[in-house]
């Protein structure tokens, strides 16, 4: 599935996609790259609203395992169990939520688990950054079932 595929994907099934403006820019098994405008997300003080960037960084995670699930089982359910997120920064301009998959290790364990057992958790991080600042980090653990 192509970035531009995926994009519409999200915004057909996850409609709040396309009411934040939410962009694909990347979308590989080992790197999802998800942009928001800030004109829509913002809030009162001119800034990201934390809910907005709650959800950017969540939808990232989530996309992440799409990305590593769907070939394996095309039906596979998605789920978030739990995340946790640091505010570090106010952001003024549009931002990218950015998660990655180091190392094929951990996406075999995960596949191999899900084989096994049908169904599996992925541990992943999310980041919203840019060249000077990290705005926020977010962690988050999503379940996958049969």
């Amino acid at each position: 599935m192509s970035e531009n595929e995926f994009e519409q994907f999200l915004h057909t099934n996850i409609p709040i996609t396309e009411a934040m403006g939410i962009s694909v820019t990347e979308f590989t098994k080992s790197r999802v790259r998800l942009a928001a405008k800030l004109k829509p997300n913002i809030n009162d003080k001119l800034t990201a609203f934390g809910g907005s960037i709650n959800t950017l960084m969540t939808i990232c995670g989530w996309s992440m395992v799409f990305v590593n699930i769907k070939e394996t089982d095309p039906k596979a359910q998605i789920v978030i169990k739990k995340s946790n997120i640091n505010y570090r920064a106010p952001i003024r301009e549009d931002f990218t939520a950015e998660c990655e998959i180091f190392g094929d290790e951990t996406r075999r364990e995960f596949l191999e688990t899900y084989t096994k057992h049908n169904k599996s958790r992925l541990d992943l991080k999310v980041v919203i950054k840019n060249k000077e600042t990290v705005f926020a980090e977010y962690e988050g653990q999503y379940v996958v079932f049969k």
